[in-house]
C-alpha cells in the first residue's frame, strides 16, 4: 500500500498517541497522585495496556505495509521481526557494540563497585520482580517494536530516506516520554520546574538513544537488535559524567579513560559489527 508523507505522519503520530494514551484509559493505570507506577498492581495492569496497544499497532502496521493482507511472512520481515538474526550475529551488532560504548559504566558496575559479588541476585531480581520485567524485558521490547519496527517502517514506506529516518523518528519516541513530567507534577505539584527539566533531559536522552535504535534497525533489518542493546542500556542507565566515583582516585581516572576510550571505540567499530546480510543502510 503506497503511502505519501502525509500519510505516514499521521500513521505515526497515531502510533505513539495509542502507545501512551492506553496508559490513561483505566483508573489503576492512569497518573495519579495516589497510584505509584512502581506498584505490582499497576504495572501488571499497564504491561497488559501496552502489550494490547502494541500488538495493534503491529497489525495494523503490516496492515499498511503488505500489498496483500495474506502475506504475513512478508509483514514479518518488513517488521523484522522474522527470521531472527544468528546468535553471533546478535550479540556482536548489538550487545558486543553497545558494550563497546558503556565500557566504562560496565567497569565500575562489575570492578570498580564490586558488583561482581551481586551479579546473579542483580539478575534474578530484574527477571522475577515487576519493576525489573517492565524496566529490562517488557518495556524495552514494546517500546523497540512500536517505535523501530513499526514507525520506521511506515515512514521509509512514505518515501522517507533512511538517513532523515534515522534523525526523525526517535521524536516520536522522545515525545512518548514527556507524558512522565505530568506523572512528577501529580505527586509533586509545587516541582513543576523540577519535572519540565527532567522530562526535557528524558527528551534529549531517549532521542539519542533513538538514533542509535534506529541505526541498528536499518542496519540490521531487524527489530531484535535494537531490543537486546536497549534492554542493556536500560541496566547501565546513564554515564556518570564529571562523578567521583567511591574508593581510591584511580578509580575516576580509569573510568573517564574508558568512557573516552569506549567511545571511540565505539565509533571505530560501529559499521564493521553492525554490518549484515539484511542492512537497509
Amino acid at each position: 500500500m503506497a503511502m505519501n508523507s502525509f500519510t505516514g505522519l499521521l500513521v505515526c503520530t497515531i502510533l505513539t498517541l495509542l502507545y501512551v494514551g492506553v496508559l490513561y484509559i483505566h483508573p489503576r493505570t492512569r497518573p495519579s497522585a495516589t497510584v505509584s507506577r512502581n506498584d505490582d498492581d499497576v504495572i501488571k495492569t499497564r504491561v497488559i495496556a501496552i502489550l494490547f496497544s502494541s500488538v495493534l499497532s503491529g497489525v495494523v502496521t503490516a496492515w499498511l505495509l503488505s500489498k496483500d493482507g495474506s502475506r504475513t511472512q512478508d509483514a514479518l520481515k518488513l517488521l523484522g521481526i522474522w527470521p531472527i538474526p544468528p546468535a553471533m550475529e546478535l550479540f556482536r551488532s548489538s550487545l558486543l557494540i553497545t558494550a563497546i560504548l558503556f565500557i566504562g559504566p560496565l567497569a565500575d558496575k562489575i570492578v570498580f563497585s564490586k558488583g561482581w559479588k551481586y551479579l546473579r541476585a542483580d539478575i534474578e531480581v530484574a527477571l522475577t520482580g515487576w519493576i525489573g520485567l517492565r524496566n529490562y524485558i517488557i518495556g524495552p521490547l514494546t517500546e523497540e517494536f512500536v517505535f523501530r519496527a513499526c514507525i520506521v517502517s511506515v515512514e521509509l514506506a512514505s518515501g522517507m530516506s533512511p538517513s532523515k529516518a534515522i534523525f526523525l523518528s526517535p521524536l516520536y519516541f522522545g515525545l512518548a516520554h514527556l507524558h512522565h513530567a505530568y506523572e512528577v507534577y501529580l505527586v509533586q505539584p509545587d516541582a513543576l520546574v523540577l519535572a519540565l527539566l527532567s522530562s526535557l533531559f528524558q527528551f534529549a536522552f531517549t532521542t539519542v538513544f533513538g538514533w542509535y535504535a534506529t541505526f541498528l534497525f536499518l542496519r540490521t533489518g531487524s527489530f531484535w537488535q535494537p531490543f537486546i542493546a536497549h534492554a542493556f542500556c536500560n541496566t547501565m542507565g546513564v554515564p556518570k559524567f564529571g562523578a567521583k566515583l567511591d574508593g581510591p582516585e584511580w578509580f575516576t581516572y580509569a573510568y573517564n579513560v574508558l568512557l573516552v576510550g569506549g567511545a571511540a571505540a565505539f565509533a571505530a567499530w560501529l559499521f564493521p559489527l553492525t554490518k549484515t546480510p539484511n542492512a537497509i543502510i
